[in-house]
């Protein structure tokens, strides 16, 4: 018999916008696992996610399609709907065991998001406003497609104190440090020794080593990853007892991103400029949970023979064209990604890559590594064809724009303006070719085009000039934005709907 094929690993840095993680143009020093992570393989500076938004971005990542095409986006089902071919259940049928692990509570069950993993884990929506160390087991499991298992956590989802921290959730944004505090309290009390704050849904790395051991050292393994603390709420990293004005100034920093959809908050250059800041702080710890995952594969004697893809679902814009946070636009701090492989087995030489590339790449780009039977059918181009040469065509993305008919709480929606609705609920679609970009309003239709190299910024349209050359570009867009406007669009469980909500998604 061959040698068995490489293990797989694919971690999602939530929100991780492109410019300031490793490789970036304004790159932070402060993720040097990350960084050492990335000069081992091949990294693509032109990267782009599919989507604005987890669901559809993700859906992408597993199947190697577009929105459009597996219709996973707000027009459509909004969940990844059974039967699409994808990447977990295909290594599985190759003899893989399968996890998940996500701190993304909306990577579940009732959105698609387990089929073809043996075993899932999946957050709870408080998660990312409490963060104390717990049991170390995760509050929500599907274990080999038995039935959902949920923690004692996870149970007590009823009375009023449990409505109570439902609520708190809707203005913690606004409130940020009113939690922060609490958790630090509660760690304190609960772990006075630890120096330092646990990441967000810290039960990732214990849970992920249970499962390495149970799994027979023979059985290569398929491994998703989720980490959240690239994604909004931002919380100071800064001690409270060594730096309180410090971590008060910081922690106060508004986060609303729901009264910024409604008008009814206008962020000033300084309170941006704060946001960023925090953001930036977090990827510290991202690099941490980031080495904490590679420690539990090499105590298992498995890492030098894993390929590993990190990457993210969007970025995250802090001001830019006046954009609070991730959704709707498809700027360039909302799409451009980190994108980076290394392989277990070599396939190409590491280093930095020429070609366009996107989340469609990923699933093809595994498959091909894993020698699946059959290819996976997807829009993607493995990702080693690009390492010395142009993609063959254009990388594109669509924002689906207001999820169902509005993301404002009902409570905001009478502040919610006709402009305001307008603005925002509109489908937009993106193409990017050499260094120019073509972005087709589906609403408004109308057309501009940017030279995202010499002007990342894209404040010079250059479709007045430049249209007729990239006539081509602006056709294929324009059916793209045909195929999403011809989705319909279906109901969702009102539990999704709340987890949703929680996150100011609707």
């Amino acid at each position: 018999m061959g040698r068995p094929p490489p293990n797989v690993l694919v971690i999602v840095f939530d929100c991780g916008r492109a410019d300031d993680l490793p490789g970036g143009p304004r790159a932070v020093t402060n993720m040097p696992f990350a960084d050492r992570l990335r000069r081992e393989g091949m990294w693509f500076p032109n990267a782009v996610s599919p989507a604005p938004w987890t669901v559809p971005s993700h859906a992408s990542l597993f199947t190697g399609l577009y929105p459009w095409e597996h219709g996973a986006h707000a027009k459509s089902a909004l969940k990844l709907v059974g039967g699409i071919p994808r990447l977990p259940s295909l290594l599985r049928e190759r003899g893989y065991r399968t996890m998940s692990l996500s701190a993304n509570h909306l990577i579940s069950p009732d959105l698609g998001f387990t089929e073809g993993f043996d075993r899932a884990a999946w957050a709870g929506w408080w998660e990312p406003y409490l963060r104390v160390s717990g049991s170390g087991h995760p509050p929500h499991t599907l274990d080999d497609g038995v039935g959902p298992a949920s923690s004692s956590l996870s149970r007590l989802q009823h009375g009023p104190a449990w409505q109570a921290l439902k609520l708190s959730s809707r203005v913690v944004y606004r409130f940020p440090f009113v939690t922060d505090s609490a958790g630090r309290f509660s760690q304190r009390l609960r772990h006075p020794d630890a120096r330092e704050l646990p990441g967000v849904s810290p039960w990732i790395e214990p849970t992920l080593d249970r499962w390495l051991s149970e799994t027979p050292a023979e059985k290569p393994v398929f491994t998703f990853v989720n980490l959240l603390e690239t994604h909004e709420p931002y919380y100071p990293m800064s001690e409270w007892r060594s730096d309180v004005l410090g971590w008060l100034k910081r922690g106060r920093a508004r986060q609303d991103h729901v009264g910024w959809l409604a008008g009814s908050w206008t962020p000033t250059a300084d309170e941006y400029r704060q946001l960023h800041e925090l953001f930036r702080e977090n990827l510290r710890d991202a690099d941490r949970r980031l080495a904490g995952i590679a420690e539990v594969f090499q105590r298992h004697g498995r890492w030098d023979d894993t390929t590993v893809v990190v990457t993210s679902d969007h970025g995250q814009a802090f001001g830019e064209h006046d954009v609070l946070f991730h959704m709707l636009r498809l700027e360039e701090p909302l799409v451009r990604i980190p994108l980076w492989i290394r392989r277990a087995r070599q396939r190409s030489p590491a280093g930095e890559a020429t070609g366009w590339a996107s989340l469609v790449d990923v699933a093809p780009t595994l498959a091909e590594d894993a020698e699946l039977p059959y290819p996976l059918v997807s829009s993607g181009v493995p990702l080693g064809q690009l390492r010395d040469r142009p993609r063959p065509g254009p990388v594109l993305a669509a924002a689906d724009g207001l999820v169902w008919k509005t993301i404002i709480p009902e409570h905001e929606r009478g502040r919610l303006s006709e402009k305001r609705k307008h603005e925002f609920d509109r489908i937009l679609v993106a193409g990017w070719e050499g260094d120019l970009k073509v972005v087709y309003d589906a609403t408004d239709d109308r057309i501009c085009a940017y030279d995202v190299r010499r002007d990342p910024d894209e404040r010079t349209d250059l479709w007045p000039i430049r249209g007729p050359e990239l006539a081509g570009l602006a056709g294929e867009v324009r059916g793209v934005a045909g195929r999403m406007a011809e989705s319909s669009s279906v109901a969702v469980s009102s539990d999704v709907e709340e987890r949703l909500r929680s996150w100011g998604y609707i």
